[in-house]
């Protein structure tokens, strides 16, 4: 087994991060967890891990902050990564101000688009594909954020379609997408493509959260647990990091924390039985199951974020996944 606390990857702006990091959303505001997310954090940290995500809609930036002080660990050795959404995006330097304010931090290492999608500035509906701005203008925004108080800038949940779109426009190429990654969705085009054009992968649900409780459960994955004496947690997190992905697994059980960040190297075989996962038990996108994330799309129904799948360049226009 190695102990990959310390294992990081390269961005293309020359900075190290992380492999694998602690996510912060089951820390929603005034639930039981955001109570516990700040011993949750100061654990984590305390037990070698130097990255932690959150986003300015989970609602807990100021817990996350008030975690980090209160570590002991060096502001400096972590990697602080946030992420602005929805009506945010008419201002990218007005969020930045917000999170750097709730934070209670003098910069964020990562800033990230969470979605393609800018919504009214009421927050009423998302933006449709031309509605301005697009993100590509947000993009754009984004780059003159670069500096002092935010080291990098990234996207997540952003497909080929719309990084290709993106990377035509920008004179600062993402260093990160962080988009949804597990057994049942690998991303096995998604991750080389974007890692040939020096975009990091990150990757959220790996462990499939309560959507796909096969993935610590099924026969296929504690098998291959058993055969290398670790949780099937471990053999699916080695499997991403293995591939260049960086993961941030959430969990408030310090047990667990600690068993997260201590991964093994998977031969070749085990490597091809968790990509073909998908194939032999389902497949599916955790993010089309979200109620709260599904909005009328005009002479076309429900679609995530206003969004059809095509557009979104999840899948082709007969339906074909692309990813």
């Amino acid at each position: 087994m190695a102990d990959v606390c310390q294992t990081t990857f390269k961005l293309n702006n020359g900075a190290s991060i992380p492999a694998v990091g602690l996510g912060t959303w089951q820390g929603q505001p005034g639930s039981e967890d955001a109570l516990q997310m700040r011993n949750t954090i100061i654990h984590a940290l305390k037990s070698g891990y130097r990255l932690i995500d959150t986003a300015q809609v989970y609602g807990v930036e100021d817990i996350v902050g008030e975690a980090i002080r209160a570590s002991g660990v060096p502001r400096e050795e972590i990697t602080v990564v946030t992420k602005l959404f929805g009506a945010s995006l008419h201002d990218p330097a007005a969020a930045l101000a917000r999170s750097i304010a709730a934070l209670k931090l003098d910069y964020i290492d990562l800033f990230l688009m969470h979605w393609p999608q800018a919504f009214t500035e009421d927050g009423s509906r998302p933006l449709r594909p031309e509605e301005s701005p697009t993100f590509v203008e947000v993009w754009q925004d984004m780059e003159k954020l670069v500096g002092p108080q935010c080291r990098a800038i990234g996207v997540s949940n952003f497909t080929q379609r719309t990084l290709e779109i993106l990377l035509r426009e920008a004179t600062i190429s993402p260093a990160v997408n962080q988009v949804e990654l597990h057994a049942f969705n690998p991303a096995l085009k998604l991750v080389p493509w974007c890692h040939e054009r020096g975009v990091r992968v990150m990757s959220w649900s790996t462990l499939g959260s309560r959507k796909a409780p096969e993935i610590l459960a099924h026969s296929l994955f504690t098998d291959l647990a058993q055969k290398h004496g670790v949780s099937p947690a471990v053999i699916s997190l080695s499997w991403v990091v293995q591939r260049g992905v960086v993961v941030i697994p959430m969990s408030s059980n310090q047990a667990r924390i600690e068993e997260n960040i201590k991964l093994i190297t998977l031969p070749a075989e085990d490597m091809e039985i968790m990509d073909n996962a998908h194939k032999t038990i389902r497949k599916c996108r955790f993010s089309d199951e979200v109620p709260g994330l599904m909005f009328d799309i005009p002479g076309k129904g429900k679609g995530l974020l206003g969004w059809t799948r095509a557009e979104f360049g999840f899948e082709d226009e007969e339906g074909n996944w692309i990813n």
